[in-house]
């Protein structure tokens, strides 16, 4: 029994410790993002929107200005960290291949409309209202070249649909 208390002791002394170094941060940041790792906290300032092109929607002609992402580093960055984004802009991600894709909201604050689109630029699947912060696969489905991300509700309001075809 005496060994049971003690270690309950050093576990309470030691998770003391971890919070008084700041090494266990329970505080909640709001107004920036915060990457913590075990010896300092990173502040992450917000991207900012890039203009890089336009993107059209054949069937309606809307338009949009896209950022592309179309190497590494941006496809893994994508719209993380961005606090909002204006309804006429989007993200366009461009792969080499062409296979089935699947995305996640990991450290993304918008909720996002994610496009997939086959090699001809047709819109093979949208996965609309997609939650900020979640870790969940968000499949294609289909095959996939490329993929556009635009705000939650964006296809709703602008008539978008599978089968729509997109250029740039």
């Amino acid at each position: 029994m005496k060994k049971i208390v003690a270690i309950i002791l050093v576990i309470i002394l030691l998770f003391g410790g971890l919070i008084s170094t700041g090494i266990l941060n329970f505080s909640k940041k709001s107004e920036e993002s915060v990457i913590s790792n075990s010896t300092e906290e990173v502040k992450v300032e917000e991207p900012q929107f890039k203009k890089e092109g336009e993107l059209a929607f054949t069937k309606n002609q809307q338009k949009i200005t896209i950022e592309i992402a179309d190497n590494d580093q941006e496809t893994t960055q994508g719209l993380m960290y961005r606090r909002s984004m204006p309804d006429s802009c989007g993200m366009l991600f461009i792969f080499p291949d062409y296979e089935p894709r699947n995305f996640w909201m990991k450290n993304t604050y918008l909720p996002l409309d994610i496009l997939f689109l086959d090699e001809s630029k047709k819109v093979v699947t949208i996965q609309a209202n997609r939650t900020p912060f979640s870790e969940e696969q968000i499949p294609s489905y289909e095959n996939a070249k490329y993929v556009l991300e635009v705000n939650a509700g964006y296809c709703k309001r602008k008539g978008v649909e599978k089968g729509d075809m997109v250029k740039w």
